[in-house]
């Protein structure tokens, strides 16, 4: 078992009401950060979910993101995720969607999430108003958050880290009228573990993108003893990365120790890596 800093997932929740949160809440057990905080926001022990209640409206959801991603030092490879209800009447009530086209009356061009999860999941297009509406026939999902969380997300991460996920729960045949908190609620449970599968690989992302772009550990505590060239120092990062494979810090640290040079300690690095000569097809 090696030293290396352990790599995480980076989860970032923006949600515009509780109820349509408390499931989620309670399934990756997020706690308050802050109650002064300007929206609550909640986090997992680990710090690997984060999750803000937003409010309804466009520019609530544009602030809060862009709060949520202040407060919660969001990275790169950060996904983003916005789920919530929609009115609809092309699907059926509690079904939930994938939003794979983005549109507003304001907007003159659509936009379009990069890439979405494979998985049974239908898709349908959302547009975004910014009044409720009650004349369904001429949109597929319409919400009042989804375009600005796109907007600013896009601007925070990869269009390949964001997801939006509605559940229908109004429509001609379901008046918006007749929405309750504990229907929102329930409309959410109930789509629980489809949720959770698509959760599971936007972690999936998120962790191979740390893996990429995530020096190790050791890569900094080596470059503050010895003076590297840029080039020297992207050739430590490609070794160390290799080594922590089958070495851990305190060996690599023990072997190095007596180095003088730069060039002295990738030339042991290397020596490390011919002397482990390792079966890439097994890992």
């Amino acid at each position: 078992m090696n030293n290396f800093k352990i790599k995480k997932t980076s989860i970032r929740w923006v949600v515009a009401l509780k109820e349509e949160a408390q499931i989620i809440l309670d399934y990756f057990k997020l706690k308050v950060v802050n109650e002064k905080t300007i929206y609550p926001i909640y986090k997992n022990e680990e710090e690997t979910h984060w999750l803000i209640i937003s409010g309804i409206g466009r520019s609530n959801a544009a602030a809060s993101i862009a709060y949520l991603y202040l407060y919660s030092k969001a990275s790169k490879y950060t996904s983003w995720i916005n789920i919530g209800i929609a009115g609809s009447d092309k699907g059926n009530y509690g079904d939930l969607y994938l939003v794979d086209k983005i549109s507003t009356y304001q907007g003159k061009k659509s936009t379009y999430p990069s890439t979405l999860p494979k998985t049974s999941l239908p898709k349908m297009h959302l547009f975004t108003s910014d009044v409720p509406i009650s004349d369904y026939s001429t949109h597929e999902l319409i919400d009042m958050e989804g375009s600005a969380f796109f907007d600013i997300a896009s601007k925070l991460s990869s269009k390949e880290f964001i997801c939006l996920m509605k559940v229908i729960s109004d429509g001609p045949k379901n008046d918006i009228k007749e929405i309750n908190k504990s229907k929102i609620s329930n409309l959410i449970k109930e789509n629980l573990l489809k949720i959770i599968d698509v959760i599971s690989y936007y972690e999936k992302l998120s962790e191979e993108e740390i893996q990429i772009t995530e020096k190790p550990e050791l890569f900094y505590v080596i470059k503050s003893k010895w003076h590297f060239t840029a080039t020297q120092s992207y050739r430590l990062e490609t070794l160390l990365k290799r080594i922590e494979i089958f070495c851990n810090k305190r060996d690599i640290e023990e072997k190095i120790k007596l180095c003088e040079t730069s060039n002295s300690v990738i030339n042991v690095l290397n020596l490390m890596i011919k002397k482990n000569l390792v079966n890439w097809s097994k890992i």
